[in-house]
């Protein structure tokens, strides 16, 4: 039987049988089109960026001593999971509103109406603890922004990005593309032009003189 998780709620626990739960599209990218005067054809300009994408589950309620409880469900924004995709999760938020008072009568029919972030992730956090220099694949399909460790001073290069760092035990969120270090910024002491990306398959991690150890805490992505 199919069934969605919604900040870690079920929707078996909620009394929700699925009617309907079509699988997710790819999101659609977003392009510019341009018009040159004297050019024939448009112009496309594509920045490698994807839009958020509607999704849709229609339910058929049949417990309503749960509506209190359900009316908390289906607010807000938090994580999706689907028992058609297990190990993987959206951020989402349900956008339609809901006249839950229908369902204490006659009609047990409802449709719940979602805005997916354009990438999934795995539920879980993989991490890899390097003390030398090394190689490892990633699975996926779209690169990704670790959070980087770095155990020592010193330069690190992950994908022929270099990361130069003042002070040890500093944390590069490079989601954030911020530096800290027990919650303190340290954004002063970590030099580097980009932060650096996980690579679909092969990746490879160079440690220079003077670092100690190095943990990248990741999660895998889909669009």
């Amino acid at each position: 039987m199919e069934y969605f998780i919604f900040n870690g709620v079920s929707s078996n626990d909620m009394g929700i049988i699925i009617k309907e739960m079509p699988p997710v599209i790819k999101s659609e990218k977003n392009i510019e089109t341009v018009t040159i005067s004297g050019r024939n054809g448009d112009l496309h300009i594509d920045d490698g960026t994807y839009k958020t994408k509607k999704y849709k589950i229609k339910c058929i309620l049949t417990d309503t001593t749960k509506i209190e409880n359900l009316k908390k469900l289906c607010d807000g924004t938090g994580s999706l999971e689907l028992s058609t995709e297990l190990g993987k999760e959206y951020q989402a938020t349900i956008y339609n509103q809901i006249d839950f008072s229908k369902y204490l009568t006659y009609l047990k029919e409802f449709t719940l109406q979602f805005e997916l972030y354009p990438i999934s992730y795995s539920k879980e956090l993989k991490e890899i603890i390097c003390d030398s220099n090394t190689g490892f694949s990633i699975g996926g399909t779209v690169d990704v922004s670790p959070i980087i460790t770095i155990n020592g001073t010193g330069v690190i290069t992950l994908n022929n990005t270099q990361v130069k760092v003042a002070e040890t035990g500093i944390i590069i969120d490079c989601e954030l593309m911020n530096c800290t270090k027990d919650n303190i910024n340290k954004n002063d002491k970590v030099n580097l032009d980009n932060f650096p990306q996980l690579l679909v398959g092969d990746n490879i991690l160079v440690l220079g003189e003077g670092i100690e150890s190095v943990i990248i805490n990741y999660k895998e992505g889909w669009l």
